[in-house]
């Protein structure tokens, strides 16, 4: 069950309404921030500095999203007095836009770790990054998907998947260690991927915020802190 009323559910999908407004704006900001990090993965694995800068370049347009929806938020809290589900979701939503535009920094981290590497043939990026890749994307789908649907089995979800993340740094660390050991040409680039595994890592823990404010906003549970 995802606690969410039928009437509740067709006052966010339906009505035109200044939460209606938040709610467009908000998914868009999923879908650009989930479209970044994408697409600065694809640029470090492919090693395409065009979309790379393009990745670099699509920042400032996420960072005027979470302005905008902040002040469309505080508009509705000061004028409309919201009370229940409706005081949740503008909370809840100031909070997941901070989490989205930290995961945008870090995709722009990822792409401009990809320009310090350059075209160049040498060491690649190893089988433990793509797979981080993959899930972190994974991830902020579900994210997005759980919040149009209001699900909030989606934290737990994501705190499974963080788990999978988070082994996969681990292995990817202990690799690059035994790269800039063992072959000193290739410390520069097993630096930057090292680089590149932490802020995969970093965007999973967002993803895991992200779920944790779609269980407090359909169930009113806060669980940041205690799991």
């Amino acid at each position: 069950m995802n606690g969410m009323t039928h009437s509740h559910a067709q006052y966010i999908l339906k009505s035109e309404s200044d939460l209606d407004r938040i709610r467009t704006k908000f998914l868009q900001m999923c879908a650009r921030a989930e479209n970044m990090v994408g697409q600065s993965i694809r640029s470090l694995l492919e090693r395409d500095a065009r979309l790379a800068r393009s990745v670099v370049a699509s920042d400032p347009a996420l960072d005027n999203l979470e302005l905008e929806i902040d002040g469309l938020c505080i508009r509705y809290l000061a004028t409309a007095k919201p009370e229940g589900f409706e005081l949740r979701f503008t909370t809840t939503i100031m909070k997941m836009v901070t989490d989205l535009e930290r995961i945008g920094d870090l995709a722009v981290n990822i792409a401009e770790r990809g320009l310090d590497i350059g075209p160049r043939p040498g060491l690649g990026p190893g089988h433990e990054i793509e797979k981080m890749g993959e899930a972190v994307v994974d991830m902020l789908r579900d994210a997005t998907d759980a919040f149009v649907s209001l699900d909030s089995s989606v934290e737990a979800r994501l705190r499974r998947k963080d788990k999978a993340v988070d082994t996969y740094n681990r292995q990817a660390f202990k690799t690059w260690i035994q790269v800039m050991t063992t072959q000193p040409d290739d410390v520069p680039r097993a630096l930057a991927y090292t680089s590149v595994s932490r802020y995969l890592e970093r965007i999973a823990d967002h993803a895991v915020n992200l779920g944790q404010m779609i269980l407090l906003l359909v169930e009113g549970l806060d669980v940041r802190h205690t799991r």
